[in-house]
């Protein structure tokens, strides 16, 4: 039995922890994911990020480990981001 996981509900999180952070591995944004289909959200979300142009990945090497820098103003502005994302009527789910 799979649980639905909120792909808006990962990137608001990821927002703000890479805003706060400046960068962080791949690894260590999905280090707290409990199953798989969090983990998938994550990286959909990260996807949906860049694609805001908010966040770059870097990869030294291909299989190398990825490296998300956040691009995307300050922490302040990308707590507010988050929360109107949050706040949102329409929901993405996945799973």
């Amino acid at each position: 039995h799979q649980h639905q996981v909120s792909v808006r509900e990962h990137a608001a999180l990821l927002r703000v922890r890479l805003a706060e952070r400046g960068s962080a591995t791949f690894s260590e944004l999905v280090a707290d994911c409990g199953h798989t289909v969090e983990i998938v959200a994550r990286f959909l979300a990260l996807l949906e990020l860049y694609r805001e142009t908010v966040v770059l990945f870097e990869q030294e090497s291909p299989l190398a480990e990825l490296v998300v820098r956040w691009a995307g103003g300050t922490v302040v502005e990308a707590q507010a981001d988050a929360e109107a994302a949050r706040s949102s009527h329409e929901e993405e789910e996945y799973g």
